[in-house]
């Protein structure tokens, strides 16, 4: 969890409202739960936020706990105590919750019905919501739509082009590579975030296996 946090978070016009809100909602002791969603759906840093918030709440002393939402069901359903454990952490990281509307089960229902308990307990819960904003009110079944959104919301904006570039010149910068025409092509391809570090990763690569491919053959030249 140390591995990703603010430090090597980009901030930038798209995401510092939601960063702000996160911070201000950690600091907080009397805000238990927080949503954290995006415009877009997913790919552009909700999973990052949320473990750069948990990162600062573990180095105040709190127990942070993340599950993503399938592996909770899956473990939840195999173990009865797991729950009961769970509802007295100190933070819950509850990662693409929207899992749990595509499997309405009995196991399901525990799930949100140990969230109501942790609200009640003065527990934080942190949720992400790999759903877009626009689709949100139709994608989430009641009554979970307003046990979710009763509290603190945390919206990611859309990326714009300034966003992607800013984003772009840091994750370079740690590739090691040069800003080109291919990086640009690749800004403008990119949906989101998440695509935009996997095309630059990939480009870093393919230059790096190039760079060694010259070198091999001067050496062999020489």
């Amino acid at each position: 969890m140390k591995d990703v946090n603010f430090s090597n978070f980009v901030t930038a016009d798209y995401n510092c409202s939601a960063i702000d809100i996160g911070r201000k909602f950690i600091a907080d002791p009397t805000s238990v739960q927080m949503v954290i969603d995006s415009h877009s759906g997913n790919g552009d840093g909700m999973t990052h936020l949320m473990m750069s918030l948990a990162d600062e709440l573990i180095s105040t002393g709190f127990k942070v706990v993340r599950y993503p939402a399938y592996k909770l069901l899956n473990e939840a359903a195999s173990d009865a105590n797991l729950l009961g454990q769970l509802q007295g952490i100190d933070c819950l990281l509850l990662d693409d919750i929207n899992f749990l509307f595509d499997k309405p089960t009995a196991v399901s229902a525990d799930i949100f019905n140990m969230l109501v308990a942790r609200n009640g307990a003065g527990k934080k819960t942190i949720c992400a919501v790999a759903i877009a904003a626009s689709d949100i009110g139709n994608a989430i079944p009641q009554p979970y739509l307003g046990l979710l959104y009763s509290a603190t919301v945390c919206r990611l904006g859309t990326p714009t082009r300034a966003d992607k570039f800013r984003i772009t010149m840091v994750k370079i910068e740690s590739l090691g590579i040069s800003f080109d025409t291919s990086v640009e092509e690749i800004i403008e391809q990119a949906g989101n975030i998440r695509e935009l570090e996997g095309k630059l990763t990939r480009y870093a690569v393919l230059q790096n296996i190039q760079r060694y491919s010259l070198a091999e053959a001067k050496r062999q030249d020489d």
